[in-house]
């Protein structure tokens, strides 16, 4: 279902934002509770969506803020079994209530016409309103002050400020840190990978964008050295670089073609990119495995699934691939979605990322020991695969698989995972508008947080760590591609301290 409502999200969302007119009521539809299912950020904004469209009309109009607002309706979603109930309240800016009203369903397949009944009886009942005492009943309504059982006083606590610096610690780590930002760069690349440092005390920055693949050279400032573009049949999905056997640096460019894994592999010759093997069937990835020397890992993908077989350790020979020392995997592990670390024991433990976004830790036969309450990734990456045994369900003839944030492990055994948050995630539809880094640690028996970078001002897909130089690379999308122009990104240095 929220496949077939994904691409009709954009356009109710641009409907939330347009102006009101004088004559009409001013509705701010608030985030919805949901109880009682799984994915309740997806129903959040399923519903918020589905009533504010349906509560624009001629008389009264959805609105981006509550600060533009005139009445304010906060909604919840709860279901009991199969049955759901949509239970809303309107209210003005100052708090009064105007009035309430519900809607019942027996499957999912009614919440469409059950909103829409809802957003009915809401607006019958606003409209009566403003008509018969005026706008002034809503629009002049003052706010009041919060009752003081709702207002948390720290009497007996002492409020610390969050430090001004980019990374925020607990109170017994206030180390500062220093900052390094790019200027703009061509190109909204979803992938970043590091090379090697150069003798001027430059280093080596690969960057990806669907179809093409750039080299630049850090120092003070950043040059575009080389860039390759490839066909639009082609496209990237992974971008790792690693020490092949003859001490030159292979670039791993893993990208899909039809479906399927077609992997290249790149060198840098003077100041050009080189293709040195292509067609590859596998999938790519060079891990620091708990925080040990980078090493190469490929996996291969079924016929009828995204990821198959074991993660193997693996080696290059021309274009043929050598695999060897498979990794145990969770179940639903695959290349992209984990690390291992050690525990204060010196077992080997394994973090990875459920389907739905969470981070989980495991122990050496798998079992899980520890989840997080809060989701984690996102990444607006992905590719397809045709699946027609699903297109009467989905109406689309491929599944999406989404890529996500890569976990990385330091020789400490610190763990450093990325996270967006969105303006909407919905199905097939996202769209992320800022991202940190998390650098977690285990503590026998839950992942704690150490510190954490400040929110990027715009979407995060990917970063690396330096650990030799100790820092951090932030890769930011500050402006989408469209019709005419391949976007821009930057690129923000973070020194850990």
């Amino acid at each position: 279902m929220y496949k077939l409502l994904s691409p009709i999200v954009a356009l109710l969302l641009l409907l939330m934002v347009i102006p009101a007119s004088a004559a009409q009521v001013r509705v701010f539809v608030e985030e919805v509770s949901v109880v009682g299912v799984q994915n309740r950020d997806e129903m959040k904004l399923t519903v918020q969506t589905l009533l504010a469209s349906r509560l624009s009309g001629d008389n009264i109009i959805a609105v981006g803020s509550p600060g533009d607002a005139d009445v304010l309706v906060k909604s919840t979603y709860v279901t009991v079994g199969k049955v759901f109930s949509v239970d809303a309240v309107a209210r003005t800016s100052g708090g009064s209530t105007i009035t309430r009203s519900f809607v019942q369903g027996e499957s999912q397949d009614e919440l469409i016409p059950s909103v829409g009944k809802l957003a009915e009886k809401l607006s019958t009942e606003l409209i009566r309103l403003n008509q018969g005492s005026g706008m002034s009943s809503f629009a002049n309504a003052k706010a009041l002050p919060a009752p003081s059982s709702e207002i948390i006083k720290h009497d007996q606590q002492q409020v610390r400020r969050a430090p001004a610096g980019d990374f925020i610690k607990p109170i017994y780590e206030q180390r500062s840190t220093g900052g390094w930002l790019s200027k703009r760069l061509t190109g909204a690349a979803n992938l970043i990978a590091l090379g090697k440092s150069l003798n001027d005390g430059s280093r080596e920055v690969f960057m990806a964008e669907n179809g093409r693949l750039s080299y630049y050279r850090q120092g003070t400032d950043i040059k575009l050295s080389a860039e390759v573009e490839f066909s639009s049949a082609e496209k990237i999905i992974s971008l790792d670089v690693v020490e092949a056997g003859d001490g030159e640096q292979d670039i791993y460019v893993t990208m899909v073609r039809s479906g399927e894994p077609a992997s290249q592999v790149w060198r840098v010759k003077g100041e050009k990119l080189v293709r040195v093997a292509e067609k590859i069937p596998y999938f790519f990835r060079a891990i620091n495995l708990a925080g040990g020397p980078k090493k190469l890992y490929a996996q291969g993908m079924g016929r009828d699934t995204d990821f198959y077989g074991d993660v193997f350790e693996a080696s290059r020979s021309g274009s043929n691939i050598i695999t060897k020392n498979p990794l145990k995997m969770t179940q639903y592990g695959n290349i992209y979605s984990f690390n291992q670390f050690r525990d204060n024991d010196g077992k080997i433990m394994t973090a990875a990322f459920t389907p739905d976004g969470y981070l989980a830790v495991y122990d050496q036969s798998m079992k899980e020991l520890w989840r997080s309450n809060d989701k984690y990734g996102g990444s607006e990456l992905y590719f397809e695969k045709e699946d027609l045994s699903n297109a009467r369900i989905t109406s689309d003839r491929y599944r999406w698989i989404f890529m996500n944030q890569r976990i990385q492990v330091t020789s400490k055994g610190e763990i450093l995972v990325g996270k967006n948050d969105g303006f909407w995630v919905l199905g097939n539809a996202r769209s992320y508008k800022k991202g940190a880094v998390f650098c977690l640690a285990w503590n026998g028996s839950s992942l704690e947080e150490k510190w954490r970078t400040k929110d990027t001002q715009n979407y995060m897909p990917d970063y690396v760590f330096d650990e030799s130089r100790n820092e951090l690379l932030l890769l930011q999308t500050v402006q989408r591609p469209g019709l005419n122009n391949r976007g821009a990104s930057s690129l923000a240095i973070k020194r850990v301290e």
